[in-house]
């Protein structure tokens, strides 16, 4: 419950730079390969960025921001900030739900599925001190920024995700009751 509770969404100024050692995100994408699936299909991929990798994502976002604004190719500053707003985390996952060869389900279970691993993601990463964020704009779920990281072609990109540790205090939080979203009916 601590995970659940504390879990934030975590502005990239708050987190250091400090690179996040390949067994904790081994721990992490194994927490998240433990998400219920109806259908057991797993259908969560991953694309993991780190060091001078997080360009190649910075110009994949870059390029697919370009092209939902009607644009074939970023302009050179464009591409700049987006390496940029990449260097300010150390670790970038991208996310897309991959539907079964012969499907059984419909293609929202499946997403669904992938979102739930990546909420398992998230509170391991709170459980072993890390801060993140989940994004879904407009560039990480362009199906350019999918195609050009590798992800078969009916495969639905759900976002990013971003990793580091915080420095300094660890940002507060405030839920309403949950007794306030709740409807009971009983016997």
């Amino acid at each position: 419950m601590s995970a659940i509770r504390e879990r934030r969404t975590v502005d990239l100024p708050l987190l250091s730079p400090d690179p996040i050692d390949d067994q904790t995100l081994g721990t992490l994408l194994e927490a998240a390969n433990w998400a219920p699936n109806h259908g057991r299909t797993e259908p969560w991929r991953f694309a993991v960025f780190t060091g001078e990798g997080r360009t190649k994502l910075a110009d994949a976002l870059a390029k697919s921001l370009a092209l939902s604004q009607g644009k074939e190719e970023p302009a050179p500053e464009a591409r700049e900030t987006q390496r940029e707003r990449q260097r300010m985390a150390p670790v970038w996952i991208v996310v897309a739900a991959q539907p079964a060869e012969k499907p059984r389900m419909p293609l929202y279970e499946e997403q669904w599925a992938a979102a739930c691993a990546v909420q398992n993601l998230l509170l391991a990463a709170r459980a072993l001190g890390l801060g993140s964020k989940w994004i879904s704009n407009v560039p990480s779920m362009h199906p350019h920024t999918a195609r050009a990281l590798g992800f078969p072609e009916d495969s639905t990109p759900l976002g990013m995700l971003y990793l580091g540790h915080v420095a300094g205090e660890w940002p507060a939080g405030k839920r309403g009751p949950a007794q306030d979203k709740v409807r009971w009916f009983r016997d």
